[in-house]
Order: structure tokens, then C-alpha cells, then sequence
């Protein structure tokens, strides 16, 4: 039932004097005690909104008795006037200068005398002075164990039937268990006159919880909606994060923080509904899946799930969402953690829009007959413009389509270019790894290139280069280390000790371990092979040391049928 049908009923029921039960069920965080109370609350100053004078509110979280409902009941009775207003020493004093609690007063004087201390045959009788007011008891769900649910539904038919009340009931009927939702369900029928369910749609929860109309507050409310999130209290969390966050991303541009926002939303939603979203071991794998890289089989839920995902425009889980869904978990964040993460994922949002901007200087030259060159100039220009976030592949394109149409004059700029942003970056100037669509490889653009290359090549002694194994099998790598001769291999090998020399030695030995080295490959392994047998000779236990690293001592130098030695 949609939330206006709900408000309509709840004003119905306000505004008529009949005795009756109106039943309000719908999932946790829906809006019902919000809504109810709201409206209640309004009702009161519209002539005619509210029909009894009297009214009461009460939870039954954890009320394990009818004796302290009754209490409740008692204890939270205010006038029509006072609804909604917190029940104080003022509300109470209102309700007892009512002529006719006045006269419930002195009933009350009466059963206190008679039955003294005994406070639960007091309350009991005190239930007496409940009658011909409005009751709405909320969270039937959550009452005490030695509560049930047919006793409760049984006062609330006592009240209406004997004590002209009317009563309004809120819950969730789905989180009744076993016996008590079995009762409920019994007498349900037979009780209630009204039975709502109240299931607002993603669109109504999310104008509730975010009645803000700033843009980040339109992200955050769009992007609840896209997964379907309609549990005010989560899209009330999810913004209040979300503002939270806000001041630590001063730095950063307003297309960044909105994409912030939005994997927040993804990020709260996994954290605050772990019931119906999925966990965050599920969208570690979810670009694997998109990809076709994992063949898992899913069950219609997670299908689900990555259909949902899929269209929010999610595409993987990023050390940025990590922190994100961290600092959600914690209740803060970080200024520290959030600019290490965010930073990167601040010049991937700037990047896409470069590709953007580039990608639409080529649609002109792509799409349309009836302009001209200028075209042509755009797309260099923008590559030029765009050049800190465009790849050798993409200058590659340009340069082809300059001369193709013999406006070689703007070709060394283009490369000029991409040399002075990336010269720090010794993987843009490797000429072999340009992606080659159909024809060559631009002769001026690999000569280029290699010169770069060559003068980035970095100057550093040979222990450093073994500070990084993972490195050890780049190209460029490999040629650093011929340029050192057999005696600085001997000398790194008889400076260090320990782990560094374990280092040392492992990253040596990796090259004879590879089915098909390459010649220069061979080449470094021939001369750690070399400085190996010098050292041999020092003394009998450097022999027997090299000896059981696989190391041939007969020969100075080693063919490629050695490579395959083990140590």
C-alpha cells in the first residue's frame, strides 16, 4: 500500500469516535511510527483531525507483562492538544485537571487505600481509568519472551470491545517467530478491523530521509533509489555518512566527490542491510565476474545482485571503496586515510574525463561529412591539452592520422608532448608496447621514444637493482645489469651477508629457472655463474658453498644447457 493510501487511513481513523483496531505492518525503517506520529501530531490542530480527548503512546520492546503495558499506557497519556509532545510533569498535569480524569483521580485515591503496596493489583486496577482514547502500541515485534502475542492481541480486543478505546498497532509481522507468529496470525482476523501494509516504494523512503535538495543530497537520494534501498533509518545513515565525510574532500573536485558519494551509497547499503545486499566478499570478486574471469556459479539472489550492481554503474571494488566501507563500519574517517585513497581515485575521475574530452575531438573527425581540416587540428590540439592522462597508444593514433593527411609539421609537437608530461614514467616510453590496430608502428615515434627511454635509464649501483625482485625481469632490467662486468657481481656477492645476500642470490639464480631465456638473460646468468667460481677459489668452504648452489666450478662460463641447473 502506497504512503498516501496509509496517511489517508490514518487520518480516517484519527478523526472518527468509533471503537476500532487499525493494523499497520510493514518492514523495519519503512516510516511507520514516523509517518504515524507525524500525522497524529498534525491531526491535533485540525478541527475535527482528532476524536477522543485522550491519547497514548508505547513500545513494547521488551514489556514482558499486560500489568506493564497497562503501565505504559498510564504513564504516556496525554491530552488531544499534547500529542506528539514528550509525556512530562506538564502532560500529566494537563490530563489530571480534565474534569473526568479528575473524577478516575479520586477512583484512584479509593483503590489505593484499599489494596495498599501491592503495586501490581494497583496497576491493575488503575487499568480501569483506560477508556475512550487513542492507543497506538508499537513494536509488537520486539516485546519481552513472557509476553505473547494472544495476550496482547487479547487486552488490545478488551480495550476496544470493553473500554470504547481505540487502538492503532504498528510492527513487522515477518520478524514474529514460531508461536507468536503463529498466534497473531490466529487472531489477527478477529481483533483488527483494518489490517494496512505498508510498503512505500524506494522513491517515497528516500524523500523522507533526505528532504534535502542540494546536489549531494540528490546523489545520495537517486542512487538509494537505483538499489532499491527503502529503509528510511539506512538512507538517513548513508546521507548522515556522507556529510560526514564531505569536509575531508575540500581537495578534490565536485565530479570526484559526487562519485565519492555514490560509492557510499553501495558501501552503507552492504554495511546497514547485510540481510538483503550482499556482503563485501561478494563485490571483491565482482569485476572478475563482468569480466569473464570467474565462472562461479551464482544463485538467483547474487545474480541478482550483480544485474543491480551492473546497472549502478559499479565495476569493482577499489582500495578507495575499502576505506570507505571501513570508515562506515568505524562510524569515522580520516584525513589521512581518505587522501591516500581518494587521491588516486581522484585522477582516475580526471582521466576519464580527459578520454572524454579527447574521444569527442575524434567523434567530429569520425561522424560528420561536412566539416573540414580544422577537425583534424582539434584532435592534435586536444591530445596536447589532454597529453597528462592520454597513452603512447593514443599518440600513436593522432600521429598516423597526421601523416595520412600530410601534416607531418604537427607531428613532432604531438611526441614533444607526451615525452615532456611521462618522463618520469618509464613504462609510457616503451615503443613495443603500443597496440598496433593494422599497419607499423610509427618509425619517428619508436626512435623517439627509445631515445627517452635511454635517458631515463636510471644510474644506480648493482645491489640496488636487486632491491626490487619484481622487477628483475623488465627488459630494461636486464640490460642494467650487463653493463656491470663479472667483478662487481663478485663484489656484491662477497659484500653481503644474510638476508640481503639471500636476496642477492635469488634474484641471480631467477634467470636460469626461466624454460626460454632470453640472450641477455644467459648473458647475466653466465656472469653470476663466473663470479660464482671466483669466489670458489678463496677458500675449500666457498667451494663447497658455490658447489651446492648448482654452480659448475669446471668451466669459467656456462652454456644454455646450464641454465637448467638447480640449487
Amino acid at each position: 500500500m502506497s504512503v498516501a493510501s496509509v496517511r489517508t487511513a490514518i487520518r480516517e481513523f484519527l478523526a472518527s469516535p468509533k471503537a476500532e483496531v487499525l493494523c499497520i505492518r510493514g518492514h523495519w525503517g519503512t516510516g511507520k511510527t514516523h509517518n504515524w506520529k507525524t500525522i497524529a501530531k498534525a491531526q491535533r490542530s485540525v478541527s475535527g483531525g482528532v476524536a477522543l480527548n485522550s491519547y497514548a503512546y508505547v513500545s513494547l520492546f521488551g514489556v514482558n507483562s499486560i500489568t506493564e503495558l497497562k503501565s505504559q499506557i498510564l504513564q504516556n497519556t496525554v491530552t488531544k492538544a499534547q500529542i506528539g509532545d514528550v509525556p512530562s510533569m506538564e502532560t500529566a498535569g494537563s490530563v489530571a485537571s480534565t474534569v473526568e480524569t479528575a473524577t478516575k483521580k479520586g477512583f484512584l485515591g479509593l483503590v489505593s487505600g484499599i489494596l495498599g503496596n501491592r503495586a501490581e493489583a494497583v496497576v491493575s486496577a488503575l487499568g480501569l481509568l483506560i477508556s475512550k482514547q487513542i492507543i497506538c502500541i508499537d513494536d509488537l515485534e520486539r516485546k519481552g519472551e513472557k509476553l505473547s502475542s494472544s495476550d496482547v492481541l487479547g487486552y488490545i480486543s478488551n480495550l476496544k470491545e470493553e473500554r470504547g478505546c481505540k487502538v492503532v498497532i504498528l510492527l513487522n509481522d515477518e520478524a514474529l517467530k514460531g508461536a507468536d507468529k503463529l498466534q497473531f496470525a490466529t487472531y489477527l482476523e478477529k481483533v483488527v478491523d483494518r489490517n494496512l501494509l505498508f510498503a512505500p516504494t524506494a522513491e517515497e523512503s528516500a524523500a523522507i530521509a533526505i528532504p534535502q535538495t542540494d546536489d549531494i543530497a540528490n546523489i545520495v537520494r537517486q542512487r538509494c533509489i537505483q538499489l532499491g534501498i527503502d529503509n528510511i533509518r539506512v538512507i538517513g545513515k548513508i546521507y548522515g555518512a556522507v556529510q560526514q565525510i564531505l569536509p575531508l574532500l575540500s581537495a578534490f573536485s565536485k565530479e570526484t566527490v559526487e562519485a565519492i558519494a555514490a560509492a557510499m551509497v553501495v558501501m552503507g547499503w552492504v554495511h546497514h542491510q547485510p540481510s538483503s545486499a550482499p556482503p563485501i566478499e561478494f563485490l571483491k570478486g565482482f569485476g572478475s565476474r563482468m569480466w569473464g574471469r570467474d565462472e562461479q556459479k551464482l544463485t538467483p539472489e547474487e545474480e541478482a545482485w550483480d544485474t543491480l550492481l551492473s546497472k549502478f554503474g559499479f565495476s569493482h571494488l577499489d582500495e578507495l571503496d575499502v576505506e570507505l566501507y571501513r570508515g562506515i563500519t568505524n562510524g569515522y574517517f580520516t584525513q589521512e586515510n581518505i587522501d591516500a585513497h581518494a587521491s588516486e581515485f581522484h585522477r582516475r575521475v580526471l582521466k576519464d574525463q580527459a578520454l572524454e574530452r579527447h574521444r569527442q575531438a575524434w567523434q567530429a573527425y569520425h561522424y560528420s561529412f561536412r566539416n573540414g581540416m580544422e577537425v583534424v587540428t582539434e584532435i592534435a590540439d586536444s591530445f596536447i591539452r589532454e597529453v597528462e592522462f592520454l597513452s603512447a597508444d593514443n599518440m600513436h593514433g593522432v600521429v598516423s592520422l597526421l601523416r595520412e593527411l600530410s601534416l607531418t609539421e604537427k607531428i613532432a609537437p604531438i611526441i614533444d608532448a607526451f615525452i615532456a608530461t611521462h618522463k618520469n614514467d618509464p613504462g609510457a616510453m616503451e615503443p613495443e608496447r603500443i597496440y598496433i590496430h593494422d599497419g607499423t608502428l610509427d618509425s619517428e615515434i619508436a626512435d623517439r621514444l627509445n631515445e627517452a627511454r635511454e635517458k631515463q635509464r636510471p644510474n644506480r649501483p648493482i645491489e640496488d637493482i636487486f632491491s626490487s625482485p619484481n622487477d628483475l625481469y623488465d627488459r630494461r632490467v636486464v640490460t642494467e645489469l650487463l653493463e656491470f662486468p663479472v667483478d662487481e657481481y663478485k663484489r656484491i656477492l662477497c659484500t653481503y651477508e644474510g638476508d640481503k645476500l639471500a636476496g642477492i642470490l635469488r634474484g641471480l639464480h631467477s634467470y636460469s629457472r626461466i624454460s626460454n631465456p632470453s640472450e641477455d638473460m644467459m648473458e647475466v646468468t653466465r656472469r653470476y655463474h663466473d663470479a660464482m667460481t671466483q669466489v670458489a677459489l678463496d677458500s675449500d668452504l666457498n667451494r663447497h658453498r658455490v658447489s651446492r648452489r648448482g654452480v659448475k666450478l669446471q668451466e669459467p662460463s656456462i652454456s644454455k644447457a646450464d641454465l637448467s641447473s638447480d640449487v
